[in-house]
């Protein structure tokens, strides 16, 4: 079942359509973190499978609202046919790009991110897009893949075909000054796991991507010195 069945509480899996948990490619549980309340209107970046948008749909109620905006037309019928199965009813995919989102300004309550915007070529896009997009007083809850301190170039892309970061991953303070520079505040990233060697040669084995890690396996440094994070910010 893919990751998502070490990554989520098993109760917050439960009645999650199965193909919605296969798909899934998070590196965290940003839902349980954003601390969702009855009525709030959401939106996934980058919704895949439709896993955390189905979770957060039935966290807000029929009150509350989420979109989730995925780029691929085959993601969004699969996630429309998971939610479908699911029998939840407030919720909305929406075919577009995280760096420029088909909803209009100051709209929602809470933005979320399972491990996508490190996909994007644009990730100061993604954040501003992110924050217009947000109401005054909204926040931003997102799990991604960053870097703890410099990684030599020979170590840095076999960690991210590991973790699966094709387009790299940013260094924590950088992610921290895009998300200022967007206008967010408060930007805090929490460590959720780290990578230590142990920790990327199981992904390597799950992922078959051994052939990577026994391109770092005796390399000691690299040790701890990337992993995922939830990353907290709001919208004053």
């Amino acid at each position: 079942a893919g990751e998502a069945t070490n990554l989520y509480r098993s109760e917050t899996l439960a009645d999650v359509p199965t193909k919605a948990i296969e798909a899934s490619r998070g590196c965290g549980d940003p839902v349980s973190k954003a601390n969702l309340q009855p009525g709030e209107r959401v939106l996934d970046l980058g919704s895949g499978g439709g896993i955390d948008a189905i979770i957060a749909a039935r966290m807000v109620g029929e009150s509350g609202y989420v979109y989730g905006v995925d780029m691929t037309p085959e993601m969004i019928e699969l996630a429309t046919k998971n939610a479908a199965e699911a029998g939840v009813a407030n919720i909305e995919f929406l075919h577009g790009s995280i760096e420029a989102l088909p909803l209009p300004d100051n709209s929602l309550d809470v933005v979320l991110s399972n491990c996508v915007i490190n996909f994007s070529d644009n990730k100061a896009a993604v954040m501003r897009e992110a924050y217009r997009v947000l109401k005054p007083g909204g926040r931003f809850v997102v799990s991604d893949i960053v870097s703890f301190r410099l990684i030599d170039e020979a170590a840095y892309w076999p960690i991210c075909r590991i973790v699966g970061c094709t387009k790299g991953m940013k260094p924590a303070n950088e992610y921290r000054e895009l998300m200022q520079a967007a206008g967010f505040t408060k930007v805090e990233l929490e460590p959720k796991t780290t990578y230590t060697l142990d920790v990327l040669e199981r992904k390597a084995k799950a992922k078959d991507r051994m052939n990577f890690y026994e391109q770092i396996a005796d390399n000691e440094s690299i040790s701890g010195a990337s992993g995922s994070v939830i990353v907290y910010a709001y919208k004053e």
